[in-house]
């Protein structure tokens, strides 16, 4: 089997953290505090103090106010911090 490419195995890490951290409702969505709890772990230091307040990202992200983050919102969230980071 051939060894992924970073892209692949990058895209493999941002699957794997979302489920890790989905769970306590659906395995495949992320609630408020699970979006708070990932934040929080993963990226300190592009989401720490002077970052976006997690209450104010769900209502971003929650357009259909369902309370929950699923993958595709989680991987917009994931891209505007990516973008947000770029010089």
């Amino acid at each position: 089997i051939a060894q992924p490419t970073p892209l692949e195995a990058s895209l493999g890490a941002l699957i794997m953290t979302n489920h890790k951290h989905a769970g306590s409702e659906d395995a495949k969505t992320l609630i408020k505090k699970e979006l708070t709890n990932l934040i929080k772990a993963k990226p300190p230091n592009i989401a720490g103090k002077g970052g976006p307040e997690v209450g104010h990202l769900m209502t971003m992200l929650d357009q259909d106010a369902d309370g929950s983050m699923n993958f595709k919102k989680y991987i917009t969230l994931i891209g505007s911090l990516t973008c947000a980071t770029v010089p």
